[in-house]
C-alpha cells in the first residue's frame, strides 16, 4: 500500500514540476512534440554545460508541432541562483522574435524534460 501511495505521489509531483510553458506538450497532457535531431543535438550540448546543481533552461521554437530550433541559458556557477525564474522569460521572449506562428515552448530546466517529445529526422 506505501509503494502505490508513493508512485502516486511522485506522479503527482512530476506534473505539478510541468511548466504552464510547456503548453499542450507538458507531461500528461496528450500532446507529443516532435524534436528534430539538430535540436537534440543542442540540447546534449546544453546537458553538458550544465553541471551538478547550475541551473538552465532549454526553450524550443517549434511550427506546426515540430521543434525546429532552440534557445538556452545556464548558470556556470552556483551564485546565479539568485535570477529565478527570469532565465526562462529572457528566452521565451527571444523565441518570441524569430516571427509569428513560432511556438515557443519551454523544453526542459536544468535536465529535467518537461514535455513529451519523440525525436525525429531534420525537416529540410
Amino acid at each position: 500500500m506505501l509503494r502505490i501511495l508513493g508512485a502516486v505521489l511522485v506522479a503527482a509531483l512530476l506534473v505539478g514540476c510541468a511548466s504552464s510553458l510547456s503548453g499542450d506538450y507538458a507531461k500528461g497532457k496528450g500532446k507529443t512534440l516532435s524534436v528534430t535531431r539538430d535540436v537534440w543535438d543542442g540540447y546534449q550540448q546544453y546537458l553538458g554545460l550544465i553541471r551538478g546543481t547550475n541551473p538552465g533552461d532549454f526553450v524550443v521554437a517549434a511550427v506546426d508541432g515540430v521543434a525546429l530550433g532552440y534557445t538556452a541559458s545556464y548558470c556556470p556557477s552556483a551564485g546565479c541562483l539568485v535570477m529565478g525564474g527570469g532565465r526562462h522569460n529572457k528566452l521565451m521572449n527571444e523565441c518570441r522574435s524569430y516571427g509569428p506562428g513560432v511556438e515557443c515552448i519551454l523544453f526542459a530546466r536544468s535536465s529535467d524534460i518537461l514535455v513529451e517529445y519523440k525525436i525525429v529526422e531534420n525537416v529540410n
